[in-house]
């Protein structure tokens, strides 16, 4: 699978321009090509030369999950979770991704593992249905009460993948081509580290997640 590259122009909805456009592109990688590992590591800026992070709950939209509820980000108010971005049809990253997700929850002491969310939002809202989320929970053996799957529309999704810095492109045949971007996000919203995949050790998403309990 070719890297993928977020394209140059995305339709953001109103409000939510000034805030994509804050967030910072930090992942020098784009995207994951078919058999790899889910990313190579990815050195961060210094925080003190990277713009503020603003706070997922300014995004308003709405997200269905996996019961068919409409959802809101806003929802999240006060409790840290840890994120990416998949779809339920790929045979690939996203399988990879969630492995390293479920990994990292292993890693997770048992007090910090109690208070830990997880939330999958889809890449293709078109396809990833209340279904297709359920279907995609129980086969990855997911914990309904801990982990949270949510599609977005179309504009949204793009909107949302352009704050987490995830590229993405659809080709033809119903693949997509993206970033195996993990987030942990604080109770105010905030992403507070960003990384590609696990690269073989959970100790960085373990501090990070600890950091924010």
């Amino acid at each position: 699978m070719p890297p993928a590259r977020l394209p140059s122009r995305i339709a953001l909805p109103g409000p939510a321009i000034a805030f994509a456009l804050s967030v910072s592109m930090a992942l020098a990688g784009c995207g994951e090509q078919r058999g790899s590992a889910p990313g190579a590591g990815v050195a961060r800026e210094p925080a003190a030369s990277r713009p503020a992070e603003p706070s997922l709950h300014e995004l308003t939209f709405p997200l269905t999950d996996a019961n068919g509820h409409v959802r809101h980000l806003g929802e999240f108010r006060g409790q840290p979770f840890v994120a990416s971005m998949i779809y339920t049809h790929c045979t690939s990253v996203c399988p990879r991704i969630t492995a390293d997700l479920q990994a990292l929850d292993r890693a997770l002491p048992p007090d910090v593992r109690d208070h830990t969310r997880f939330v999958l939002f889809s890449l293709d809202p078109a396809r990833d249905t209340p279904a297709a989320l359920t279907g995609f929970a129980r086969d990855h053996h997911l914990d309904p009460a801990r982990w949270t799957l949510l599609a977005a529309g179309a504009d949204d999704m793009r909107t949302l993948a352009a704050v987490l810095d995830v590229r993405f492109r659809p080709d033809a045949g119903g693949e997509i081509a993206h970033s195996a971007v993990i987030v942990v996000v604080d109770g105010a919203g905030v992403i507070r580290h960003r990384q590609m995949g696990l690269t073989g050790d959970p100790a960085p998403l373990v501090a990070a997640v600890r950091a924010v309990e």
